[in-house]
């Protein structure tokens, strides 16, 4: 019996010395967190001093409780808005009060369209918030909607909200690019950090005159001078005008000047003040897109074994390549074509025809009116083919032409008031590329400011390899 008490007894005692263990930890766990949580609150609010930590952490009793070492009244989140999120929704999962909200929302309609907002839009948010428990009241709301604009909402006590719209102030600059050509013209362009509106507007100029496959080679030189806006950081914001390119093509210079007439339309003029907007296009397809598979004339065909005639020009490209226009125009034909499989023909104006084989679909009938450029099908295999390509063919008064070679007039001559400005525009641009070197030196043109601030608006290399029958 002594016995088991004995047991009992040193059970208990045992038991006791835990708690008072458990206790003990406990109590080192919370001291230790109150002096982290005050050590926070410390580094937020500059009036609390070391000294006053120190005596804090020697105390029981501390001036600030743990409840205000943690919180904080001021706050600001950045906020990313998410599928099916709105600004809206945003603030109200921050607790912001629903009356501040549309208040808020309200006075941002007034310089920003909600239907604007992406996935993605990064939106910083300033708000206040007096205790967990209670609502939340907006600050301010500060967001970029596009690269050139800042919004600022803000809010005032006596006038509610206000919105300013800022528009960046930007510095135009002309940046020369230039160099040799690799692989491609739209390849090299792009190593060499060209935006991609400004290598677009160059091929679609040069498209009337050169043949982006059969005419430039490897190691041709090129060169492009164009406008760029830059922020106060030297960041470029975006790209302006392209106002100059030379290529050699084919051993041939092609040198090509952005001009803006009297009637206020602009262009692309040679040296002599010619447009280079022709009647017909020599490549009726992306650059990018394709590759020349077979060229025009006697040739041995693929499928049939013999040697005929080839009477156009096979562009290999991914089926469902957009097929343009070479021209303004009348549709003639459209539908299946024997050999051409889906196809396409138009009469021009100037006694030309153009037509268009092997195509996956076709977009338009006949007598549908076109303009050049016009999507009028897609690339395909159709008919007699080995493979996906277009064949595009020239006519001139019912005989088939090289497209590669036809001499075709300009389409414009500038007037002689306007010739005369063009020449000063195409010396002053040729004064500027002299001006500095060829390695993506930047050069100021001249400095414009916006302020949209307003109260509460605010190789070569031809293979005689054939994909068509055509």
């Amino acid at each position: 019996m002594r016995k088991h008490t004995h047991l009992i007894s040193v059970g208990l005692m045992t038991i006791a010395c835990l708690i008072s263990a458990r206790e003990y930890y406990i109590g080192y766990k919370l001291q230790a967190q109150l002096e982290k949580e005050v050590e926070i609150a410390s580094s937020l609010n500059p009036e609390i001093s070391d000294q006053s930590l120190e005596t804090n952490s020697q105390t029981t009793t501390s001036p600030i409780s743990f409840s205000q070492a943690k919180f904080n009244s001021e706050k600001q989140q950045m906020l990313q808005v998410g599928k099916g999120d709105t600004i809206g929704s945003l603030l109200a999962n921050l607790g912001i009060a629903p009356k501040e909200i549309e208040e808020s929302t309200k006075t941002l309609r007034q310089a920003y369209n909600f239907k604007d907002l992406q996935i993605g839009q990064i939106i910083l948010v300033k708000y206040h918030q007096e205790s967990e428990m209670s609502q939340a009241t907006l600050v301010e709301l500060e967001f970029k909607p596009d690269i050139e604009h800042q919004i600022i909402l803000t809010k005032h006590k006596k006038h509610g909200f206000k919105v300013d719209k800022f528009a960046a102030i930007l510095t135009k600059k002309l940046r020369r690019i230039g160099g040799n050509i690799k692989s491609s013209f739209h390849s090299t362009a792009h190593k060499l950090h060209v935006p991609k509106k400004v290598i677009n507007e160059a091929i679609k100029a040069l498209s009337y005159t050169v043949n982006f496959q059969h005419g430039i080679r490897r190691g041709d030189p090129f060169e492009l001078l164009y406008e760029e806006f830059q922020d106060s950081n030297g960041k470029a914001i975006k790209s302006g005008s392209l106002l100059y390119i030379a290529v050699s093509a084919n051993g041939h210079p092609h040198k090509l000047y952005h001009f803006k007439g009297a009637s206020g339309v602009s262009g692309y003029y040679n040296a002599k003040g010619e447009s280079v907007v022709r009647a017909l296009l020599q490549t009726p397809i992306d650059p990018r897109k394709m590759r020349i598979t077979s060229g025009y004339g006697p040739r041995t065909h693929p499928i049939k074994g013999y040697r005929r005639d080839h009477k156009g020009i096979d562009f290999g490209a991914p089926i469902g390549t957009a097929v343009m226009s070479a021209g303004d125009g009348v549709v003639i034909k459209a539908g299946y074509h024997g050999d051409f499989g889906n196809y396409v023909r138009i009469r021009h104006a100037s006694t030309y025809e153009t037509e268009y084989g092997h195509l996956s679909k076709i977009f338009v009938r006949v007598g549908t009116h076109v303009s050049q450029g016009h999507h009028i099908g897609n690339v395909g295999a159709t008919g007699l083919a080995t493979g996906p390509h277009l064949h595009f063919g020239v006519l001139y008064k019912s005989h088939h032409v090289n497209p590669m070679t036809i001499k075709q007039l300009p389409t414009t001559q500038l007037a002689k008031n306007d010739l005369t400005k063009f020449n000063l525009l195409k010396t002053e641009v040729e004064t500027q590329i002299v001006g500095f070197p060829l390695k993506n030196q930047l050069v100021a043109k001249d400095v414009k400011e916006k302020s949209l601030t307003e109260p509460h608006h605010h190789s070569h290399h031809h293979r005689r390899h054939s994909h068509a029958a055509g």
